[in-house]
């Protein structure tokens, strides 16, 4: 903890700042490929707000550019007025069918849903795959195996905090089990119980 806050005095807030810009690329994305998935036309994918600071235009006329401030991030679609996703009136009364098979506006219900609920759904499924790496790359059990009761015809291979051979952990659950009884004891700190 000490080694990131040593980054953030060193670098300012450029960390979380990557951070927040990263969550908000995914979020974005997420409308953005359902868009694409519904047919609809995306004039535009920011990642931040205000002017440009750079950009470059697609093969389908999408212009993906980062603004001057990195607070959040937009998708307009064809018939948006502006980065809010309001739809222009007066563009939509002028649109021909073309245009309008492809508006966000004349889509229907369950599209222009799922559009709308793509960008939740991406940061759900980021902060999956982010917590599942962090499991699985620097995760560490948190409970010890033990054995609590011996199932019948089950090999025992450990009794207690020590190994033990098969044989000394048969003959010690043997000894502490009454024959032709089932087992009731539980294995607390060694064997026998």
């Amino acid at each position: 903890m000490e080694f990131l806050m040593g980054i953030a005095r060193c670098w300012g807030g450029l960390p979380i700042l990557f951070v927040f810009s990263m969550v908000v690329f995914f979020h974005e994305l997420g409308h953005f490929l359902v868009a694409r998935w519904g047919g609809v036309r995306v004039l535009v994918f920011s990642i931040g707000f205000g002017p440009e600071l750079f950009g470059f235009n697609d093969r389908r006329g999408t212009r993906w550019k980062i603004s001057a401030i990195p607070l959040g991030g937009y998708v307009k679609f064809l018939g948006d007025e502006n980065a809010a996703s309001v739809p222009d009136q007066a563009a939509l009364a002028q649109m021909s069918e073309a245009d309008r098979r492809e508006a966000f506006e004349y889509q229907k219900v369950g599209t222009r849903a799922a559009i709308v609920a793509a960008g939740p759904i991406a940061n759900f499924l980021l902060a999956i795959v982010i917590f599942a790496s962090l499991a699985v790359f620097f995760g560490k059990p948190s409970t010890a195996a033990r054995v609590d009761a011996h199932v019948e015809d089950e090999r025992i291979i450990a009794c207690g905090s020590s190994p033990s051979t098969s044989e000394s952990a048969a003959s010690a659950w043997r000894s502490a089990t009454p024959r032709g009884r089932p087992a009731s004891r539980r294995c607390r700190s060694g064997c026998p119980w």
